[in-house]
């Protein structure tokens, strides 16, 4: 069966590496030329393709990586279009999924060497790896890649300041909430009125972010409500649950009185300035160590590893 994957994914490489992908974007876009209502990107340059001879995932992709910048003419462009960049980027990300971690640094470092000296191709930059490493369409999500786009954004003494803002509080929820890391202490509001306060407490904690109304936070609830393994590790309080409603809407207090009573809930609207969260849900992981063992994956993905950290 492994075996069955890896060749279905060696062939998706050979595929997304050619030239012939399209794309459905408006019409509009620039850079892009409209053929019986689809439109076709023309790539920035010639993708690399892995010579036939390799047939092993792993090398295929770590070529891919390594060689996929090099048709790029840096010296001559000041500016691309942003469409097929994001395109160039989504071919590039595909192939980080599996290639070598130390390749695929090394690979964005000498890009960024290439790049960071201009104004315009730093931002553009920042925005390709953006849609292909952060957003909720990325083919991957990569904070600590991500962050080096960032940081050279930042860095750039000729962006202004103005203009760095947005990537700056970017910077700063990423970097507050990397794996590894202890995450911000914060304050919240329970039901009842009074004023709690996060803090690491040296028992795992599964933190949901997200909104009652929510159908996937619902979900989510009565997956951790339901689940006898998981609630008993709850109930005994090897494991600590912390429901944070991001919104604090009209009527929150009672909506978050039917969670369970084992549960730490409450509300905070500026949680989000710290934390990074994408999307409601968003769920962390918190070990004992206070910090974050992981981060953006889905309830039964947490109950798992909160529940192995808890028997260890």
């Amino acid at each position: 069966m492994k075996r069955i994957i890896n060749i279905i994914v060696t062939m998706a490489l050979s595929i997304v590496t050619t030239n012939s992908l399209h794309a459905q974007q408006p019409a509009q876009d620039a850079g892009a030329d409209a053929t019986n209502g689809m439109i076709v990107i023309e790539p920035l340059f010639e993708y690399p393709t892995p010579p036939d001879t390799m047939i092993n995932l792993n090398a295929r992709a770590n070529y891919i990586v390594e060689n996929f910048w090099k048709p790029m003419d840096f010296k001559s462009k000041t500016t691309v279009d942003q469409n097929a960049l994001n395109h160039a980027f989504e071919v590039y990300t595909t192939a980080m999924r599996f290639a070598d971690e130390a390749k695929v640094e090394e690979s964005v470092k000498k890009l960024i060497a290439n790049i960071s000296k201009s104004q315009a191709m730093s931002l553009q930059f920042a925005k390709g790896a953006e849609e292909a490493l952060y957003s909720d369409r990325a083919t991957i999500w990569n904070d600590r890649l991500f962050l080096i786009f960032l940081d050279n954004v930042l860095n750039n003494k000729h962006i202004k300041k103005e203009r760095k803002l947005r990537y700056q509080d970017l910077r700063n929820k990423i970097s507050n909430t990397l794996q590894g890391t202890v995450p911000p202490e914060f304050d919240y509001k329970t039901p009842e009125g009074k004023t709690a306060h996060y803090s690491p407490n040296g028992v795992i904690t599964v933190i949901e972010f997200g909104d009652p109304d929510c159908m996937d936070c619902r979900m989510a609830k009565l997956r951790m409500d339901t689940d006898v393994t998981f609630s008993t590790l709850v109930d005994k309080g090897k494991v600590n649950v912390l429901f944070i409603d991001t919104t604090a809407d009209d009527g929150w207090q009672d909506k978050l009185k039917t969670y369970p009573s084992t549960w730490h809930v409450g509300a905070s609207e500026d949680v989000d300035e710290i934390y990074d969260i994408r999307h409601s849900p968003t769920i962390y992981v918190i070990d004992r160590e206070g910090k974050v063992a992981a981060k953006h994956i889905d309830v039964d993905t947490a109950m798992q590893i909160a529940g192995a950290a808890a028997q260890q």
